[in-house]
């Protein structure tokens, strides 16, 4: 996590709050089941007075913008405020009275007439029926088509995307399982070494994952991508959690321009 700024959102976990507040009211929650779920998930905070002042913070600006700001909320920020928990982390740098301003104009924001209730719409969520190992194929702009095969898959709040490695091979028609046995996997370029002597290329560590997202259900391409009912084994476990495990993110509707960008498909 961490802080890029003075303002009450340059911040990941006021972000985290905002976004999960919003999440739980497009779900269906009235807001003080929102905020009880919210304090259940942060339950920690109040050993933390410098979390707790960047949550009540984030809560109360986010419920003000939503038309539901409700008084326990308002009365914890104006009181984080006030006492200068929100304020500490700045003091005695170039950037105090910076944050000072920031604060002070939430704080007139908290005490005006709130705006009337927003609608929030439910937030998409991806799903995937896929299967590790899975082979998938999928038809470039080109025509062509390449083989993903699924190694593993992303869980959070948005739902669950693929995470995949591409066979190394490209073909004009949807090949049989006998003519992808026994290939590699296809590394990515590495857009940092390109352009440096092979000595130096040679030296990247390769990397292979692509994780495919979707921030719409229109935006699946479901014309273009064909499951082969065919698995094989994964080349490239997944590494524990505390390894890292670099992955290349996309959503499908730039997923050509990736392939081709990071693998040189098209």
């Amino acid at each position: 996590m961490g802080v890029w700024g003075t303002s009450i959102f340059s911040d990941d976990n006021a972000c985290d709050v905002r976004d999960d507040y919003r999440r739980m009211i497009g779900d269906g929650l009235d807001g003080p089941q929102a905020t009880d779920q919210l304090l259940r998930q942060w339950a920690s905070l109040e050993g933390d007075p410098h979390l707790a002042a960047t949550f009540w913070l984030a809560l109360a600006v986010t419920q003000w913008k939503c038309g539901r700001l409700e008084d326990r909320v308002r009365e914890k920020a104006l009181c984080v405020i006030d006492d200068g928990s929100a304020l500490h982390p700045w003091r005695g740098s170039h950037l105090e009275r910076k944050r000072a301003a920031v604060l002070e104009a939430a704080r007139n924001q908290l005490l005006l007439q709130q705006p009337p209730v927003r609608k929030i719409a439910k937030q998409f969520r991806t799903s995937c029926d896929w299967e590790h190992g899975e082979l998938i194929a999928y038809r470039l702009l080109s025509g062509n088509f390449v083989v993903f095969q699924v190694v593993e898959f992303h869980r959070d709040a948005g739902g669950v995307a693929p995470i995949c490695e591409i066979i190394d091979w490209q073909g004009s028609q949807i090949p049989r399982l006998s003519e992808l046995e026994g290939l590699s996997m296809r590394k990515q370029i590495s857009l940092v070494f390109k352009n440096r002597p092979t000595r130096h290329r040679n030296e990247a560590r390769p990397q292979y994952r692509l994780m495919i997202g979707q921030a719409s259900k229109r935006e699946f391409p479901k014309d273009r991508v064909f499951q082969l009912n065919a698995r094989l084994p994964i080349q490239h476990p997944p590494k524990p959690r505390n390894v890292a495990n670099p992955t290349t993110v996309s959503l499908w509707r730039y997923l050509d321009r990736t392939l081709e960008t990071c693998y040189g498909l098209r």
